[in-house]
């Protein structure tokens, strides 16, 4: 079963080991990032960064996509890892069965305009975020709201809208709205 599906440019790193796969006792991290799944020595790397006793399978997008139906089989508790928001829409506009997307860290890029903290959009990504609200609620922060400017629209626009608050955030996809809950 899908348990998290995620987006963080940094992969897997110790807030995924460490927490995520804890709070979800997830038995299987599913990398999904084309660079990753044809770099050898990042292959590598990931898989001395996977928690002891997780399984660790790291695959291209399309890869994954046509893995989807075998993989929604297996019974075990599973966590998919985008790297960048254009392979996380690809997945999404294939695959719409996922309904939860945990936004991490978006790295700052050239041209990049910095929205909050962790928020860096180009003039792309917030093209691709257009009437596009995200809602965030932290007990250090209280309800906070963004909103995207741009033209364009679709049912399943995803851009680099990335927010990292203490504790754990869950960024509901619905239309074209994007709540979060605090657990």
């Amino acid at each position: 079963m899908i348990k998290l599906v995620r987006i963080d440019h940094r992969l897997l790193h110790g807030q995924v080991v460490f927490s995520w796969s804890k709070f979800f006792n997830i038995n299987r991290i599913i990398v999904a990032n084309d660079e990753a799944a044809n770099d050898e020595f990042k292959k590598m790397s990931l898989n001395l960064s996977k928690p002891a006793g997780i399984k660790l399978t790291i695959l291209a997008t399309d890869q994954l996509i046509a893995k989807m139906p075998k993989i929604e089989q297996l019974a075990e508790n599973i966590m998919i890892i985008f790297g960048n928001t254009h392979e996380t829409r690809r997945f999404i506009e294939a695959y719409p069965k996922v309904k939860e997307i945990n936004y991490g860290g978006i790295i700052k890029k050239a041209g990049s305009k910095q929205y909050s903290n962790a928020i860096f959009l180009t003039d792309a990504e917030a093209e691709a975020t257009s009437s596009q609200t995200i809602t965030y609620s932290n007990a250090n922060l209280g309800e906070q709201t963004i909103t995207v400017t741009g033209g364009s629209t679709g049912p399943w626009i995803l851009a680099g809208i990335a927010v990292v608050i203490a504790g754990y955030s869950f960024w509901k996809i619905r239309g074209k709205s994007l709540k979060a809950i605090k657990n």
